[in-house]
């Protein structure tokens, strides 16, 4: 019968894809699903966002618990090959997960300019990096450590953790990367832009729905972490608050609501009662003065908060996505946001790849009614480093005062292979005031076009990438950029 013949080739599909996978891929001893392999986390995203996994995604890395459960209840005779090519790898990952106790990973990249624009999957930002790392569990008790090596004798430990899981809960102390949001060129509030913040967390998990009171949810994952940031900034060792609760009540809707929030570091206040002040929104003087005009009056530390919607559908026979995220800097009447930062796109399943359009916009003006003082989203009158790590934006890959508009595809093939491609426009601190740490100049306007494609051989796993910019400087000077870079890791 011709239905017994789909099955079947389904089947040698998927034996040949768990074959392939199997020779170029090995144990993922992480409780969090791209840890070690980003491109999972895209594999997870379109089974979300085709409605064939019931697990909320927005929030980078989702835990393995519960994704399982989802994974075994899905027919996979029933999926098309974009979607079976995702349900094979994620299946073969987990099964390695749950066999295997330890995995080292050697990791190196050479590249001819260090990345003004960094990527979700890229590894590092550095011209030259090596990275080491070791990963196992000892029963609720997981692992990494990382040692990196970057140009100038430098080395430090991103990537690394130490996290132990009680119930449904998960505490964590270490520097992992993370991606809060829908987005797939940049987030407002949290990216892999800069280098992962040290910190301890609390994260539910699982990313699945709950029984009980929290059933009206839906799937969520919820995560509350403190970090403290470098020293070497104009206010040291500054701390900073961050948490996000993400949803989906509805079937194809999701919701995140994030909030940050730097506080204390030398010469401010540490103690319990200041971080009292910043979870119970205490105004206090922009200008640091004891009192002043209600007009100054502002939120206690350097605070960034908002939400994101992404909403998914079928039309026309096409998987789609719409979604969005506004994030403020600032807030009047305790909770009402203000001085919002935007980011809008969509994304559409053809042609066995994933595509998608983004624009993003930084540019914001603060202060009040009528007032127009740009030069504010992510800076701040006491912490002037602004919401930065190491002078790289925590938040949008494109930093402060920038428009952004960005075309592109990621597609996963059977063999093992991905390719993603981005085409962008950005213009860069338009005002030619006072520029973020991103920009050549006062202002610029950038086109890139940037490619990489991935492949497995044995071990292996290999990455080119090319990057082509044409910038233009102070609405004068125009120059042409380029950059091949090469990415390697072994896995013993």
């Amino acid at each position: 019968m011709p239905g017994e013949g789909k099955i079947l080739r389904k089947t040698l599909l998927y034996s040949s894809v768990l074959t392939i996978l199997g020779l170029s891929s090995s144990a993922v001893a992480s409780p969090w699903i791209g840890t070690i392999e980003p491109a999972l986390h895209s594999d997870l995203t379109l089974l979300a966002e085709k409605g064939l996994l019931k697990v909320a995604v927005t929030s980078f890395p989702v835990p393995w618990k519960g994704v399982d459960h989802e994974l075994e209840n899905l027919d996979p005779t029933l999926l098309d090959e974009e979607a079976w090519i995702a349900y094979s790898r994620l299946r073969h990952y987990l099964q390695q997960q749950k066999s295997a106790k330890s995995l080292k990973v050697l990791t190196l990249q050479a590249s001819s300019e260090e990345k003004r624009f960094k990527s979700f999957d890229e590894v590092s930002a550095e011209k030259g990096f090596a990275r080491m790392s070791v990963s196992g569990d000892w029963g609720p008790l997981a692992y990494q450590i990382s040692t990196n090596f970057a140009p100038g004798g430098e080395r430090y430990w991103d990537q690394s953790f130490l996290a132990y899981q009680f119930g449904d809960w998960n505490l964590r102390v270490g520097a992992l990367d993370q991606w809060w949001g829908p987005g797939q060129a940049s987030s407002l509030i949290l990216s892999n832009n800069a280098r992962p913040v040290p910190g301890v967390a609390v994260s539910r998990s699982m990313a699945t729905a709950s029984d009980g009171l929290l059933s009206f949810l839906g799937p969520w994952y919820f995560t509350a972490q403190m970090g403290k940031l470098e020293s070497d900034r104009e206010v040291p060792d500054t701390r900073l608050w961050q948490s996000r609760l993400n949803f989906q009540p509805l079937n194809g809707l999701e919701i995140g609501f994030s909030w940050a929030a730097m506080w204390g570091g030398e010469g401010r206040g540490n103690s319990l009662s200041d971080f009292l002040n910043i979870l119970t929104f205490k105004n206090e003087c922009a200008n640091g003065e004891e009192e002043c005009d209600p007009a100054l009056k502002t939120q206690a530390g350097n605070q960034l908060a908002g939400y994101d919607i992404r909403y998914s559908f079928n039309l026309f026979d096409l998987d789609m996505s719409l979604y969005g995220q506004q994030i403020g800097e600032d807030a009047v009447d305790y909770y009402k946001v203000t001085d919002k930062g935007h980011l809008y796109g969509f994304s559409v399943y053809a042609f066995g790849a994933k595509w998608f359009a983004e624009t993003t916009n930084t540019q914001v003006s603060c202060g009040a009614k009528g007032v127009y003082f740009y030069d504010c989203y992510y800076e701040h009158s006491q912490y002037k480093s602004g919401y930065r790590y190491h002078q790289r934006a925590i938040g949008s890959t494109f930093d402060s005062d920038a428009k952004t508009v960005t075309l592109g595809m990621r597609q996963h093939f059977k063999d093992g292979d991905t390719l993603s491609v981005e085409l962008a426009h950005l213009k860069l601190n338009p005002d030619q005031s006072r520029p973020s740490p991103v920009t050549q100049g006062k202002s610029e306007e950038v086109v890139y076009l940037k490619g990489q494609y991935q492949w497995p051989i044995d071990n292996w796993s290999l990455k080119m990438g090319l990057y082509i910019e044409h910038s233009r400087i102070d609405e004068q000077d125009s120059d042409w950029d380029a950059d091949i870079n090469l990415t390697a890791s072994y896995k013993f």
